[in-house]
């Protein structure tokens, strides 16, 4: 936690292990045993998850804000450019990339570049956090649901829906899995009540995974290499909700002699609530 934190601000560099411990309780975590992450894939062998390094990001230093009280996701940007393997190991540089205000809260983006041994451009993602401005105690007001962009099914577009949804209901034990390596407002309900929340709060991680599975699950290989992603995350997700990941071919446009999806995804509770809103597109070619 730092006050010192500006557009530009180098973070510096990290190696992250890409380990089988990772992929093992990824799976375990959201219930997905995508038989690509133990037997074979296209690529020759098992791979993992597509953005299995994404908590990599956490281990930087010196861009959150000192107020952690009902700090929140508000967006990731994700370019996917090639596979990864247990056993292998990344490195992860980052920066301070943008610094803004949206209503009552501060929202710091943080630039990561994932490259692998050789140097080659691996992943490039934007993670938007967002810091209460002014609020340090007593219970974070969430925004009505039915304010919020992309709320209403009226407001989505038309467009091919994919074949594939994921229903999911997220229990206090897989978040323990997902986040196995430390107590926080995801798995420890003390943690979460600290922060102004009444309950522990589903990680963003968690259903973000739940949507690059999905484009996984349609785009194959195409979406490990040319995978493109823009997460809204549009209201809080509790324990033990159920909740739907589907999506909306939108058009397709040529590029580079492929073809190339445009895809709106959405999470959304048993009532219509839509926890993420995102835009994707893959090639579908591959």
């Amino acid at each position: 936690m730092t006050t010192d934190v500006h557009p530009g601000k180098d973070l510096g560099t990290l190696e992250v292990a890409i380990t089988d411990e990772m992929v093992q309780h990824y799976m375990k975590g959201l219930g997905e045993a995508n038989p690509w992450y133990t037997t074979t894939s296209p690529f020759g062998g098992p791979v993992a998850p597509v953005i299995v390094y994404q908590d990599a990001d956490t281990q930087f230093k010196g861009w959150y804000l000192e107020n952690l009280f009902g700090n929140l996701w508000r967006r990731q940007e994700w370019e996917i450019h090639a596979p990864t393997r247990a056993g292998q190991s990344v490195r992860c540089s980052a920066r301070v990339a943008d610094r803004y205000r949206r209503r009552d809260r501060d929202v710091v983006a943080l630039e990561m570049w994932v490259r692998d041994e050789a140097g080659q451009l691996i992943a490039r993602g934007v993670h938007h956090q967002s810091f209460l401005a002014e609020q340090t105690s007593g219970e974070v007001a969430l925004r009505d649901p039915s304010e919020k962009e992309g709320a209403r099914r009226a407001v989505e577009p038309s467009g091919e829906p994919l074949s594939l949804e994921l229903r999911k209901t997220f229990t206090g034990e897989m978040c323990n899995e997902f986040f196995y390596r430390s107590r926080n407002y995801h798995n420890d309900k003390g943690a979460s009540k600290e922060l102004g929340f009444g309950d522990t709060v589903i990680g963003g991680r968690m259903t973000l995974s739940c949507v690059t599975e999905l484009l996984t699950r349609h785009f194959g290989r195409g979406f490990y290499l040319g995978g493109r992603l823009d997460v809204k995350f549009t209201n809080v997700l509790w324990p033990n909700e159920p909740f739907t990941t589907r999506g909306i071919i939108t058009g397709r446009h040529a590029e580079g002699g492929r073809t190339r999806a445009d895809v709106t995804v959405y999470c959304e509770k048993a009532d219509g609530t839509k926890i993420i809103v995102a835009n994707a597109s893959a090639p579908e070619d591959h």
